[in-house]
């Protein structure tokens, strides 16, 4: 480095060219060490004189990279040199100087430069900014003995306190502590102190006090910040860890401690991966590793020894972490115990296996079932024609008879025809019966709209009642669903309450009630009823509760109404006392 490019050029040719080496080399040397110095050299005023100088300088940390101090000069005319050598300086000049320096220190944001008299306990300078800072004009500094002790923050000043005293202290040094301002702020400073003597040899302080109070702040709010991190990561249910900018972990969270029954000394850096299954570390480290220098997010599954020794499935995510000026600040991650969902998964995919060949064993079933059923229509229908078709010639042989021997047939024997013909078309009823019975849930019909009350009505005329009967129909609403099911379920509801009513002007009522899902219709009449014990007997197949010669029934309508109810994915029940009438609840999805 060249003289040029360490000392200022204009300073460099206004020195005395005898005193240039000396002062280059006092410079350089405080420089170099940080330190304060004190040099004296001849300078060339605008008169073409030298005038000699007296340079006290105290060094201060710099926050600019290129430069390694910054430099608070005080420059004054030295008495202490011959007389053979020394030129009295103008006062204009003099004054000059120092309005210049008054300026530049008065100019100075945020900082405080002081000086102090040890023996008197006073400032002897503190520049304008002191006013600004906290607030006490410069005057009361100046004028009041001990005035900077009384605003250090009580819990500083003892210790603080002895720094400003040279008998005690007789170096250079740097200070934080806390002040209270004029109105009431506490301020936070960094006292930088240099101890020096003027021309008579007293003991003089000077310094500079920079206002750090917002950078306290700022890492007071950094340390809350860390703290509450800390708390949340350590209090989370998942393992967290934090990665530097080399790729090395500088944190892990409590979880991860507890699980692995580690300390965080033995898992920062390359530790945990001691801990990861050594069928898993390589592929494991390569995939963060990978990630890391793509700076892209990545999610894994590995195994990673417990404190019980067992090893554990861990399903780990991490995400590259940026500063608010977007600099690359590492990685952190979180991993989870999946060791659970694992077996889950593991016993999932077995039962997947065996659903598959379940599945297609029920295909293989169904298609059976399928050419079986189509193997019963065909024989239903062939049966039941081949069974009717003998049940007709015999009702039309019994009237023929009867027509021939009409003169000869007493009473009796007419009584006889007539149950026989009741009986052949009581078999032929019993045959339609379980054809219907057969057919329940294997026809497909289409899905419309289908008005309830309109389908009632239709059910209601078909049926023919007495005149003397009646038939309350509540509102109705109106459903897409299949009509022909739904008509067949009313059809014999209301046909059984007409056959079985003791009476010729007996009532029957119906009536809906509409859910979330479905709607439950009630078909209620106010007959004899059914004793709570033939509830469940009434919807079997071939059941009757009157004997067959009384009524003529198959006992096979509600059998076809409870299998049509729940082939619907409904249900039927019924509620009924003797004497009470009965009520038939059966519910029909929307």
């Amino acid at each position: 480095m060249s003289q040029i490019e360490t000392v200022p050029g204009e300073l460099w040719q206004t020195i005395h060219p005898e005193d240039r080496d000396r002062y280059y080399q006092q410079r350089q040397q405080a420089i170099a060490c940080q330190q304060a110095y004190t040099v004296s050299y001849r300078v060339l005023a605008a008169d073409g004189n030298y005038y000699w100088w007296q340079e006290q300088v105290i060094p201060e940390a710099s926050d600019v990279p290129d430069r390694q101090v910054t430099c608070i000069n005080r420059t004054e005319v030295n008495s202490t040199e011959p007389e053979s050598v020394k030129t009295p300086i103008k006062t204009a000049q003099l004054e000059a100087v120092q309005q210049r320096f008054q300026d530049l220190v008065n100019g100075l944001e945020d900082t405080i430069v002081w000086e102090y008299d040890a023996e008197t306990a006073r400032f002897t300078f503190v520049s304008q900014s002191a006013a600004e800072i906290l607030g006490y004009p410069v005057e009361q500094w100046l004028e009041q003995p001990n005035f900077w002790q009384n605003l250090i923050h009580p819990e500083d000043r003892v210790n603080i306190g002895h720094f400003y005293h040279q008998e005690k202290r007789e170096r250079d040094c740097s200070l934080e502590y806390r002040c209270i301002a004029a109105d009431g702020r506490v301020v936070w400073l960094r006292d930088r102190l240099h101890f020096a003597r003027d021309r008579e040899g007293k003991s003089k302080l000077r310094g500079l006090m920079l206002d750090i109070t917002a950078a306290k702040q700022t890492e007071a709010e950094l340390r809350e910040s860390e703290a509450r991190f800390r708390t949340m990561a350590d209090g989370a249910p998942v393992m967290i860890w934090m990665a530097g900018t080399d790729s090395l972990w500088e944190f892990a969270n409590q979880s991860w401690l507890n699980f692995t029954g580690r300390s965080l000394k033995q898992e920062l850096g390359e530790g945990w991966t001691e801990a990861v299954h050594p069928q898993d570390v390589s592929r494991c480290v390569e995939t963060y590793l990978s990630a890391f220098h793509s700076r892209q997010e990545f999610a894994q599954e590995f195994r990673l020894r417990r404190a019980d020794g067992k090893y554990r499935w861990i399903f780990e995510k991490g995400s590259p972490r940026f500063t608010p000026d977007g600099s690359f600040a590492g990685y952190i991650g979180c991993c989870l115990d999946i060791s659970d969902r694992k077996v889950s998964e593991d016993a999932l995919k077995t039962r997947a296996e065996e659903l598959t060949y379940l599945t297609t064993v029920l295909a293989q079933t169904n298609a059976t079932l399928e050419k079986r059923n189509q193997e019963l229509d065909q024989f239903a229908y062939v049966a039941s024609h081949d069974l009717k078709a003998p049940l007709r010639a015999i009702a039309n042989l019994s009237g023929w008879i009867e027509e021939d021997l009409s003169d000869k047939l007493t009473a009796d024997t007419r009584h006889q025809m007539n149950l026989l013909r009741g009986r052949v078309h009581r078999m032929e009823t019993l045959i339609n019966g379980l054809l219907q019975y057969s057919r329940v849930g294997r026809m497909d019909t289409p899905k419309f709209e289908v008005s309830v009350g309109d389908l009632l009505a239709e059910v209601v005329d078909s049926l023919s009642p007495p005149e003397t009967f009646s038939i309350e129909i509540a509102p109705m609403p109106t459903i897409v669903t299949e009509k022909l099911p739904l008509q067949q379920v009313f059809t014999n509801l209301i046909s059984n309450a007409i056959k079985y009513h003791p009476r010729q002007d007996g009532r029957v009522s119906i009536s809906v009630q509409e859910y979330a899902s479905n709607y439950e219709f009630v078909v209620a009449d106010d007959g004899d009823g059914i004793a709570p014990e033939y509830h469940d007997k009434v919807f079997g197949i071939f059941q009757t509760l009157s004997p067959r010669d009384t009524i003529e029934s198959t006992g096979i309508g509600l059998a076809i109404v409870k299998k049509i109810v729940e082939q619907q994915g409904g249900t039927i029940r019924l509620k009924s006392k003797p004497g009470q009438g009965a009520a038939f609840y059966f519910t029909w999805k929307k």
